[in-house]
């Protein structure tokens, strides 16, 4: 996705047993279009883009070990909360929570890293 959006980066990359994830931002996977909007409607595209991601590389959202999640403004931190538990419900993987300014007025920013 990011690489492929231009930007001078892998969206993931395998490491032995680990998949690094980097960069998932809320973009239609098919068009590339940018779905800015709110926390929560970014969140959710950010992880169904994380999920596709994951599968893709013979993973999966169950297998997270830890995520660093950017957002815009540290007020959003439960709405984010929200979506994340959604698709995170049990086991949740360690987290991080910066809040930052995203590139291209994004809203919410996911890397992360996974057990293959």
């Amino acid at each position: 996705m990011a690489a492929g959006y231009g930007w001078a980066q892998s969206t993931a990359i395998r490491a032995g047993n680990y998949l690094f994830v980097s960069g998932v931002v809320a973009i239609d996977s098919e068009s590339g279009e940018r779905l800015n909007g709110t926390v929560a409607s970014e969140a959710h595209v950010v992880f169904r883009n994380l999920k596709l991601v994951l599968e893709s590389a013979g993973t999966s959202l169950e297998r997270l070990v830890q995520v660093r999640a950017m957002i815009y403004d540290r007020i959003e931190y439960d709405a984010l909360n929200r979506v994340y538990r959604q698709y995170l419900p049990e086991g949740p993987p360690a987290r991080t929570v910066w809040s930052v300014q995203i590139i291209d007025a994004f809203k919410v920013q996911l890397d992360a890293i996974a057990v293959i």
